[in-house]
């Protein structure tokens, strides 16, 4: 058995995943605020310790080797598990610490900005960076400890936690049905305009309960995200189907309208937290979750 100096030291092992998810030394270095020639020492260490090469360096680029993933993966455990320590000698103090969320445009601006106040309320020292995209991301490589997503889920070896649903609501603008006549059935509605989604299609499909086939209205215009949809729909470009949370604001003011509700025939879309670290073991990512849960139900 080696002796407890001749054992990687754990903040050796967390400079040498910085430098391999920040893709290398000097961005790497950017984040931790420290100089690269530190971290390549570090590195440099490691490899006499273990007594392998980890990284295979370049002037542009490095390159992990086979030893070098397996540690990766390795230390990636081991710093979880020396985070969930950490709490443990926390005792009862609230937890702390930097917590990274990856969650699609509207959710942040819709669901999560509004709400956040009451998180930093509650927990004052989980230091939130929110990260926003549409796409599913690599964890590792976007760093961040949680992702929000909507729908069904890809195969994936990730964690995950299902936090609600949300369901779907047609509207327009009253503006663009004074101009264009407001339809006094879901069939008339191939006689209006469509603000279309570029991706995906099914959110373009509009199936009411009554009716045996879709109803497929003119397309107006293609966006390519959904707050760009719900900002072409408020200038009175056409009608569109949004998950409740992107319109409740609109309807409540009186922006947008809903047309024929509970008349659409769609799932309600489901919300689900995804992460790579079991919540139980770092507690501001299970405070976090269970604070977003809650939330989500609240009206």
């Amino acid at each position: 058995m080696r002796r407890l100096h001749e054992l990687p030291q754990t903040r050796d092992l967390a400079a040498f995943v910085a430098v391999v998810e920040d893709g290398g030394f000097a961005e790497a270095a950017r984040r931790l605020n420290t100089a690269p020639s530190t971290l390549s020492r570090t590195v440099s260490r490691l490899e006499s310790v273990l007594g392998v090469t980890l990284l295979r360096r370049t002037t542009r680029s490095i390159e992990m080797t086979p030893e070098g993933r397996e540690l990766r993966e390795a230390a990636r455990g081991i710093l979880e598990r020396t985070e969930a320590l950490a709490d443990i000698g926390a005792g009862s103090r609230s937890p702390r610490g930097p917590l990274r969320v990856n969650a699609p445009v509207p959710f942040v601006l819709h669901a999560l900005a509004p709400r956040l106040a009451g998180f930093r309320a509650a927990w004052p020292d989980v230091a939130l960076t929110l990260d926003m995209t549409d796409s599913l991301v690599d964890l590792i490589e976007a760093h961040a400890d949680v992702a929000i997503r909507f729908g069904p889920l890809p195969d994936s070896a990730m964690l995950h936690r299902r936090l609600g649903h949300t369901p779907w609501k047609l509207v327009a603008a009253p503006g663009y049905l004074d101009r264009t006549g407001w339809p006094g059935s879901p069939g008339e509605l191939s006689d209006f305009e469509q603000v279309r989604f570029a991706a995906p299609e099914h959110i373009n499909v509009l199936k009411f309960r009554d009716l045996p086939a879709p109803v497929t209205p003119r397309p107006a215009i293609v966006a390519g995200n959904g707050e760009a949809a719900r900002h072409l729909v408020l200038g009175g470009l056409g009608l569109a189907r949004f998950s409740e949370f992107m319109v409740a604001g609109d309807l409540a003011e009186g922006r947008l309208v809903e047309l024929f509700p509970g008349a659409l025939e769609a799932e309600p879309l489901e919300i689900t937290a995804l992460y790579l670290t079991r919540a139980s073991g770092l507690r501001r990512l299970a405070v976090f979750l269970d604070w977003l849960e809650e939330s989500l139900r609240a009206p």
